[in-house]
């Protein structure tokens, strides 16, 4: 039969036969010489698959595959209520403390930090007068800051001994106006939601 396909076939178009003959051979040793060790026994098209993966990487003293769905993206930001009580608790305090904070912090700005209020002079999410209490502008924007502001200033004026009085000096200690009350009433509703509160945009 060789010789009759020589007959058949040009010298230059026979070489060239030969070669992708020779050629096909040598893929089909390859695939076949796959050592087992390296597959565990398994075939190349279950590893392909994905049928027998996790065995074989076990098998090689790789750590398991995880069954649970690895997940990327951005990291969920902290909510205000765990920033508020993270202040709260490193002065000593408890959740209390941190519902008046989330009380009053919704009142003055509704959990915006780049809030502006008293025609232009209290700014930030708790409507600090920064030029009069002479803490920066950046402050009073940033949740954490001026938090730890406010509670000081709460402590200041009786906190924890006095808590409506210290509260509502914050909106003017002798004012009248209800202020406290309706702050510590709110801190109270929003903390008992089911629903995350997130940092708002500054």
């Amino acid at each position: 039969m060789h010789k009759l396909a020589k007959k058949l076939i040009a010298p230059a178009s026979w070489w060239t036969l030969r070669r992708a003959y020779i050629a096909v051979f040598m893929v089909g040793f390859a695939w076949s010489a796959v050592p087992a060790a390296a597959t565990g026994g398994a075939s190349l098209l279950d590893l392909y698959t994905g049928q027998t993966l996790t065995a074989d990487l076990n098998y090689q003293g790789a750590e398991p595959l995880s069954a649970e769905p690895v997940v990327y993206g951005p990291e969920q930001p902290p909510t205000i209520k765990q920033i508020l009580l993270e202040v709260c608790q490193a002065s000593g305090y408890d959740e209390d403390c941190a519902q008046t904070l989330l009380g009053m912090a919704w009142k003055e700005s509704r959990f915006y930090g780049l809030a502006i209020g008293d025609n232009g002079r209290a700014h930030g999410y708790f409507q600090i007068h920064y030029r009069l209490h002479k803490i920066t502008l950046e402050c009073t924007r940033d949740l954490k800051c001026s938090a730890e502001w406010t509670l000081n200033y709460l402590e200041r004026n009786g906190y924890p001994e006095h808590p409506v009085y210290a509260t509502q000096c914050h909106n003017g200690c002798n004012a009248g106006n209800g202020y406290a009350a309706s702050a510590i009433r709110a801190g109270k509703r929003l903390w008992a939601e089911d629903k995350d509160i997130f940092i708002a945009v500054k």
